[in-house]
């Protein structure tokens, strides 16, 4: 988080802080919770180029056009790698089989779902070195915004966030447009929970309790719910309809899955039972009616504690593959692009009180840094549980996703791990914004690729695929 967003707050702030109600958002409501119906991975077909032999997840973390920038070069890196896969050539990004991303991530994840190779010639053009940020700014400063600010006008601005990305990028296209290109990557968008603090996929398996129909909604609204930066934007809301479709509560919520002697992955189960439970009562009396959703920076910045956490209720890995209609998996690979920030050394250069900018620049900077620390722990320790399933699965001849015991590779591309110290110094002071420098935007751009050549566990993945 950097200064041009910040001062936009400060502007909300200046001007009375006044609430917005936004505008309900007219989602369907399910008639019926049908597990062949929507968007969900279970229901994507694999492709022409896309085998159940490598399971590849990849995650996008938040920062703006930063991250959009990092995705980018992360997956023009995949596509122009080219593997040896059950005896012909293909490329790497063709096997990938979900994207999760956060806040600027999502732009990238969601164009790419919808446009498919599109992605590499268009997107660059049409958001990375386009200015967001410009139309935003002069909408806000204007009298017509400044009186939005202050509760004369009924419109919102996360309204006007995902107008403008409809309009700007990706279109009236919906979830039922992505459902339609029947092809896998799954594309989950993630936002938080503003009233748990947890974590919210975009797919219908996060909609079936609410008994709504992801279908009907625009994939912009999921990418404005995903970056809704918390008092700039105001939350998306989603109408709870939970009891009306014939929903029925699953088994792990009455008995969350835990790994051996963890007592601390047990808790974690626990907690995810009770934020999915909330969504089960939706009486104005005693539940949630209406589900609030703002950036997914807030919950988690790199979007995986919900993967981590649905691989935990289920008891791993292996029995949500299993879930999912996964078979014969031999090759399993995480790939994190993260494009965090170096914290403000500028507070510490004085004895003076660092100003109101720096002080919420650096509260949200620490906020997302820690929370990515915290899940990548999670997800090496995982690992580690992971293999050791493989490995008992295979040893017992227990039926299992597997085909014997699979690797397990996990790629990491931190803006941090750039080799060049000025480089790195340089691109992780980049602004968290909606508009950058042509040079910058592809530093980037390069960064992701470089990245990639450097890591051990990609080198070590594309040796084993040749």
């Amino acid at each position: 988080m950097r200064k041009p967003w910040l001062w936009c707050c400060l502007v909300v702030l200046l001007s009375g802080c006044a609430t917005v109600v936004p505008p309900p958002e007219p989602v369907g409501v399910l008639a019926s919770v049908n597990p062949r119906y929507g968007y969900r991975f279970s229901n994507l077909p694999k492709g022409p180029d896309n085998s159940d032999g490598i399971f590849m997840v990849l995650a996008f973390s938040g920062g703006g056009n930063r991250s959009a920038a990092l995705a980018y070069g992360v997956l023009d890196k995949l596509r122009e790698t080219t593997i040896q896969w059950e005896g012909r050539p293909r490329r790497l990004v063709d096997e990938v089989d979900v994207i999760n991303s956060v806040s600027g991530g999502s732009y990238a994840a969601a164009y790419y779902g919808l446009f498919g190779d599109a992605f590499f010639t268009d997107f660059p053009g049409h958001f990375l070195n386009a200015d967001f940020q410009t139309e935003l700014w002069d909408h806000y400063v204007s009298m017509k915004g400044l009186s939005q600010l202050v509760g004369l006008s009924s419109n919102d601005r996360v309204d006007k966030l995902s107008h403008m990305i409809e309009r700007r990028l990706l279109g009236k296209k919906t979830y039922a447009d992505l459902l339609a290109r029947q092809q896998r990557p799954l594309i989950v968008i993630h936002a938080t929970d503003l009233n748990r603090g947890a974590d919210f996929q975009f797919t219908q398996d996060q909609f079936d309790p609410l008994c709504a129909d992801l279908s009907t909604v625009p994939v912009a609204r999921a990418v404005a719910a995903s970056s809704a930066v918390p008092i700039l934007f105001g939350p998306v809301a989603i109408k709870n309809n939970s009891g009306r479709c014939g929903y029925i509560r699953p088994r792990w919520i009455e008995q969350p899955g835990s790994e051996p002697q963890d007592h601390t992955r047990t808790q974690r189960a626990v907690r995810r039972a009770a934020d999915f439970d909330s969504y089960l009562d939706s009486s104005p009396a005693t539940g949630r009616p209406w589900i609030h959703l703002t950036d997914g920076g807030i919950s988690d910045n790199l979007g995986l504690r919900g993967p981590l956490e649905s691989s935990l209720a289920r008891g791993g890995l292996a029995p949500l593959l299993k879930r999912l209609g996964v078979n014969g998996v031999r090759k399993v690979v995480f790939l994190v692009a993260s494009a965090e920030v170096l914290p403000d050394r500028g507070i510490d250069q004085s004895g003076e009180p660092p100003s109101t900018t720096q002080m919420a620049s650096a509260v949200v900077d620490a906020l997302m840094n820690n929370n990515s620390f915290e899940t990548l722990t999670w997800l090496r320790a995982s690992f580690r549980y992971w293999r050791e399933q493989a490995l008992e699965m295979s040893q017992s001849g227990e039926n299992s996703p597997y085909d014997g015991v699979p690797e397990f590779y996990l790629v990491e591309a931190h803006l941090r791990d750039i080799a060049d110290p000025a480089e790195r110094n340089r691109l992780m002071h980049v602004p968290t914004a909606l508009r950058l420098e042509t040079q910058q935007v592809q530093s980037l751009i390069e960064a992701g690729r470089k990245l990639l050549d450097a890591s051990p566990e990609f080198k070590r993945l594309v040796k084993d695929l040749q």
